[in-house]
């Protein structure tokens, strides 16, 4: 049976990839407007403008640096991102959306996860899990909040909403930024096993094949076996010769 792995990475100069840059850029300086003056509470700095701060940014480098190579790591921004997120959404009013987000945010750390170590071999369910929240907070969210004349949406809330929507927007364009190679690819017989071969087994073998042979070896090896003269023909000629 025979099996094949896959391995997700990012090209550095992709349009995807140089748009998560600039979006997840974007996201920071709408977190630092949104919540200027609010560090003053620890637990809000730490979970509302440190951790979404620092995991855009450890987002950005590693993608940057190691998206060809080990694009695998940046789950560990994506986990920190989804903490923040859920963390956030532990102070809705309703509970239900507090659950759903929570279980949104849940499927994004195993889809992502999943995605990039290659368990999951498509893109594209990453590139609906991102898009569609995203065009859920615009129209859904977003635009009646807007329209909403009674309660208006402040300036702070609204930096920080936009700091939300690029973020999303940014996820999904490392998405589609994402190509797909078949890696290593693998035939397992049943109750069959390859025999494993040390290094220096391997590097004795090689040494032997090397060795040339001997002319008279190769002479003696091309004659066939029964033309080949024997020890007794000398004998019997000796005596022939004598009688």
């Amino acid at each position: 049976m025979k099996t094949e792995r896959v391995r997700f990475y990012t090209e550095r100069n992709s349009f995807g990839v140089q748009a998560m840059i600039i979006l997840m850029a974007l996201s920071i300086a709408f977190r630092l407007i949104g919540c200027w003056g609010l560090w003053n509470d620890r637990s809000f700095a730490a979970a509302q403008i440190a951790l979404p701060i620092g995991s855009a940014l450890l987002l950005m480098v590693l993608v940057w640096l190691l998206g060809r190579r080990a694009l695998w790591l940046s789950f560990i921004p994506v986990i920190l991102g989804a903490v923040f997120f859920i963390i956030k959404s532990l102070g809705f009013e309703s509970t239900v959306h507090t659950v759903l987000c929570i279980l949104l945010y849940s499927a994004v750390i195993a889809l992502y996860t999943g995605t990039v170590f290659g368990v999951i071999r498509t893109k594209w369910i990453l590139v609906l899990l991102f898009g569609l929240p995203f065009l859920y907070h615009i129209f859904i969210e977003d635009l009646p909040a807007l329209r909403d004349t009674v309660n208006p949406v402040s300036f702070s809330g609204g930096m920080q909403e936009m700091s939300v929507l690029c973020i999303m927007l940014g996820l999904f364009c490392l998405s589609l930024s994402m190509k797909k190679i078949i890696v290593e690819p693998m035939i397992h017989l049943p109750g069959f096993r390859k025999p494993k071969v040390s290094d220096r087994q391997e590097e004795t073998a090689e040494e032997v094949s090397a060795v040339p042979e001997e002319p008279g070896e190769a002479a003696a090896t091309d004659i066939p076996p029964e033309t080949q003269p024997t020890e007794r023909e000398p004998l019997e000629n000796d005596i022939s010769s004598r009688t």
